[in-house]
């Protein structure tokens, strides 16, 4: 049952134990981000990787976990508001205190601002995660429901987009110069944020022309998928506005934005520096693997990254992992980490880099990195043979 039961720590334990802390102690909230990071951590260093591939018979109950988060994550968006909320807005304190012997009004109260400012974080850094179940959700391009939770889980969010600039961007053109998500050598988390951000939404915005060219139908219209995403996080800002004001309206945005450089990072450290002839086949070779225990598990094997690139159609349960050039070592939370700090994050990087230059890269792909090297400006990419002196951080 274990191997059912490792891919629900995000929907089962870490969301419902994130919304006590914000309805029960919210001024204490901030601490959801540390613990969840620093058990993360210790998951992936201390214990052994996770390198099965299980055998599924009731692959049911491995759905249910990316469905049964969509209602958790959404009532933990709302403790939030209702935290923000001037009132008791929608009576749920009183409905609470009628079950449970706990006035969730006294410790709002109490809470002030500091209850609001931690809870915006505590909710942000966990939200991110819905861009993880998201991306289960719109590779299924024909189940229409797959695809309406993902779109909703990315709206939350504000990032309906990525449901388009992913999957028929991003999976076609990664490690090209074609695609916004893949990080450059040389480029800091912080302005990969920016130019992916962007980019990202001019892609979705050229994929979605074009297909409404083809079908003979407005751009400007209701059938334009980008649009309706926007709208569908308009409805998210109007309920914040019209729970709590302005302040609510402040608060939803730093939540977006916290949720959404998040997930860049990720994006960032999957790709990073990787090039590929434009055209030829995506290989696992493309991308930075991870086989950390916590980060698969918790994950839902997003760390198998390089099988996910390289065969797009499987589910999160069927991917593998790979023996590839670029690796993790240390998991994702580490490493997003060691990311924020580009110093480190450039010296933990180019090692492994070079060495994919030397002995994964096809020809052209080496004349690509080569001149990746020299656009980086990085003394640790320019020097290539001072390499073998660096350590991994």
């Amino acid at each position: 049952m274990y191997k059912y039961l490792k891919h629900s720590i995000l929907t089962c334990i870490i969301v419902p134990c994130a919304i006590l802390t914000v309805l029960l102690a919210p001024q204490w909230a901030f601490f959801v981000p540390v613990v969840i990071t620093l058990v993360n951590m210790a998951g992936d260093n201390f214990t052994p990787p996770d390198r099965t591939n299980p055998d599924y018979s009731q692959l049911w109950i491995l759905d249910s976990f990316v469905y049964l988060y969509v209602p958790i994550i959404s009532f933990y968006l709302f403790s939030l508001l209702w935290l923000i909320a001037p009132n008791d807005f929608l009576g749920f304190s009183a409905a609470m205190s009628s079950l449970f012997p706990v006035d969730l009004l006294v410790i709002k109260k109490a809470a002030g601002l500091r209850g609001m400012v931690s809870g915006a974080f505590a909710v942000g850094y966990v939200l991110s995660s819905n861009h993880l179940y998201a991306h289960e959700l719109v590779h299924r391009t024909t189940d229409k429901i797959a695809m309406l939770t993902g779109r909703y889980l990315l709206a939350m969010t504000g990032d309906a987009q990525f449901s388009i600039s992913h999957v028929y961007c991003h999976h076609k053109n990664v490690g090209t110069h074609l695609d916004a998500a893949t990080a450059r050598r040389g480029e800091s988390v912080y302005r990969f944020f920016i130019r992916s951000t962007l980019g990202q939404y001019q892609e979705s915005w050229e994929v979605e022309s074009q297909r409404l060219r083809n079908r003979e139908l407005r751009i400007w219209s209701w059938h334009n998928r980008v649009l309706t995403g926007f709208a569908m996080t308009l409805a998210f800002y109007a309920l914040w506005a019209y729970a709590a004001g302005w302040l609510g309206v402040a608060i939803y945005t730093v939540v977006i934005i916290n949720a959404k450089f998040l997930f860049e990072t990720i994006n960032y450290i999957e790709h990073y520096g990787v090039v590929r002839v434009p055209g030829t086949q995506v290989l696992p070779r493309h991308s930075w693997d991870c086989d950390a225990r916590i980060s698969s598990n918790a994950l839902l094997n997003l760390s198998r990254h390089a099988d996910h690139h390289a065969n797009a159609q499987k589910r999160y349960w069927e991917l593998e992992t790979y023996d590839t050039s670029l690796q993790l070592h240390y998991g994702y939370i580490s490493t997003i980490v060691v990311a924020m700090i580009p110093f480190w994050w450039h010296r933990f990087a180019a090692p492994q880099l070079i060495e994919w230059d030397r002995y994964s890269a096809t020809p052209a792909e080496k004349q690509l990195a080569q001149q990746a090297n020299l656009a980086s400006g990085l003394p640790l990419f320019l020097s290539p043979s001072k390499q073998g002196d660096i350590k991994h951080a």
